[in-house]
């Protein structure tokens, strides 16, 4: 077999192979998500800016726009890592307590102790991250809004089929007990932010929980 005569520039066959694959990512897209997460959640999505963002990360800007976006879209998968990682799962705590109001309980108290942890920012990041939001981020805002209605559905929801089978009674207004409980969990949020202790809230919470029968 004849051998071409036209000369392989190895240079040009590099350069191809490493535009085809594209620079490798000097870090992990997890580890920096969480970072931001806590960014956001400690100091609210308009305090936190992209240099405090990319510092915290430990990335350039350019890494960060083209791993995650803009700061809206790094904020939502936030969001979406704070819900994987940082909430407390309604459906275990309904399935598998023995009754509707332990669930009730259980899912406060869940939910308590994430809002107090020593680690990370009090309250619930759902709660307090877009609490001063200008309304040029109203976008942001209603996002977020719409994440706390869904749970505020999935607990109106598990209500109802306890009516419905015969747990809570047939009289209860179960959209006030929604409305009630919802309430309470909010305001935990904020008192944590404030700076109670699991102790003080963990009160409200049993004292919450007194008034099952009054609806």
């Amino acid at each position: 077999m004849q051998e071409s005569s036209k000369p392989i520039n190895q240079m040009d066959s590099a350069n191809s192979i490493s535009k085809g694959r594209g620079r490798p990512k000097c870090f992990n897209e997890e580890q920096a998500l969480e970072k931001a997460m806590t960014l956001f959640w400690k100091y609210g999505y308009e305090a936190t800016s992209m240099s405090d963002l990319t510092f915290a990360m430990g990335i350039t800007a350019p890494s960060l726009y083209s791993t995650y976006g803009d700061k809206s879209e790094l904020f939502n998968r936030c969001i979406d890592y704070y819900l994987r990682h940082e909430s407390c799962s309604m459906e275990m705590i309904f399935k598998q307590a023995h009754s509707i109001k332990l669930a009730m309980e259980l899912y406060l108290i869940e939910n308590l102790k994430r809002l107090v942890q020593k680690d990370k920012p009090k309250g619930c990041m759902l709660v307090v991250s877009t609490m001063n939001c200008s309304i040029q981020n109203q976008q942001i805002q209603q996002s977020i809004s719409e994440k706390r209605q869904l749970s505020k559905s999935n607990l109106l929801e598990k209500l109802l089929a306890a009516q419905a089978s015969g747990e809570i009674s047939a009289q209860t207004n179960i959209q006030a007990m929604t409305d009630y409980y919802m309430t309470i969990l909010q305001g935990l949020s904020l008192q944590a932010r404030d700076g109670a202790t699991f102790e003080q809230l963990e009160s409200v919470v049993h004292t919450a929980m007194q008034t099952w029968d009054y609806f």
